[in-house]
């Protein structure tokens, strides 16, 4: 968003009784069709229940995982199924009525390749008089419910979650406490690296552990910050511990940390560096935040994130609101 564009929320359109369509954050991790972690969910409650109790009729849509679209068997239908994500929400929405879940978005080709037909589809089924993006984690996708929707719909919002995930995400691009140090992990490296260029440009330092130094040295940028890489141990699963210690004593003395991403394989035991970033996110007096999905599976593996300022909901999305100080969701907006 830019410093100009006024992020309007559902508080601030007329609602009642309407047919709303929400875009929410449905993609849980699920273990045997029922769901391990419910965050995303709690998170996008708040949203729903007000437009509840504004008598709106409301209609979710959203995707879960990526299910293979081709020959699509019924087995596959059932493994990506919302059906857990349904019942979950009928449990903590039972003394409402006027609400549905559409079943996944990406059971049609349509949705990831931006479909014109199939957006105009959405809108036509839904009855949609407002669209409310409530899927911060999704925003940075070019999909028909991203970009495509919002635009043919007269009133589009956001939620009440996307409205704090952009407001806590500006701090560190509006006027940040320096030091701002970012820390980057985890075995996503192509699309990571051009995202690391353009965030070294407003940092003072990007620290780099998981897989990125196979890929990414250090280096610092005329007019930028610096990246600096750690030393990985011999078997490359883990950051080494005096590169440990380097970013722990980075982060004490930041003002400023993003966190995105483990800094080694803590699934398979290699948890030391990042069990280290994540003892420091916690300590240290910066302003900080943490993002994506396995940086949460590790904060919660490791004993949780208490003492983080802010836990985006995506990663991804974080990373490159971030770097570029806008989403493709935000751009399909009416100027």
């Amino acid at each position: 968003m830019g410093k100009n564009q006024v992020l309007r929320t559902v508080k601030d359109i007329d609602v009642l009784g309407k047919r709303v369509l929400v875009r929410m954050d449905l993609d849980v991790p699920l273990t045997k069709f029922k769901i391990v972690d419910d965050t995303r969910l709690i998170n996008t409650l708040p949203t729903i229940r007000y437009l509840l109790d504004k008598q709106a009729k409301v209609t979710m849509i959203g995707h879960l995982g990526r299910p293979e679209q081709r020959a699509m068997s019924n087995e596959q239908r059932a493994k990506w199924s919302m059906e857990p994500v349904r019942n979950w929400h009928r449990e903590r929405l039972k003394s409402y009525q006027n609400w549905e879940l559409w079943e996944n978005l990406r059971f049609d080709p349509g949705e990831e390749t931006n479909s014109q037909a199939f957006s105009e589809d959405i809108v036509r089924r839904s009855g949609v008089e407002v669209y409310v993006f409530e899927a911060f984690a999704t925003a940075h996708e070019r999909h028909a419910s991203v970009i495509s929707v919002p635009k043919l719909v007269r009133e589009t919002v956001v939620g009440f979650r996307f409205a704090e995930e952009i407001r806590n995400l500006s701090k560190i691009w509006q006027n940040p406490k320096r030091p701002v140090v970012f820390v980057l992990g985890g075995a996503k490296i192509d699309t990571k690296l051009g995202l690391i260029l353009k965030l070294v440009q407003q940092a003072d330092e990007v620290l780099i552990g998981g897989l990125l130094p196979t890929k990414l040295g250090s280096v610092c940028l005329p007019g930028g910050g610096c990246i600096s890489a750690a030393k990985l141990t011999g078997e490359g699963l883990d950051i080494t511990e005096e590169s440990a210690r380097m970013f722990v004593d980075k982060i004490m003395t930041a003002g400023t940390v993003v966190w995105n991403g483990p800094m080694g394989a803590f699934e398979k035991g290699a948890s030391g560096g990042t069990l280290a970033v994540a003892k420091a996110m916690r300590e240290t007096e910066a302003f900080t935040v943490a993002g994506g999905g396995d940086t949460e599976a590790a904060l919660t593996h490791l004993g949780g994130s208490e003492g983080i300022d802010w836990i985006s909901s995506g990663g991804g999305a974080m990373l490159y609101y971030l770097a570029h100080h806008t989403l493709p969701f935000l751009e399909a907006l009416p100027k």
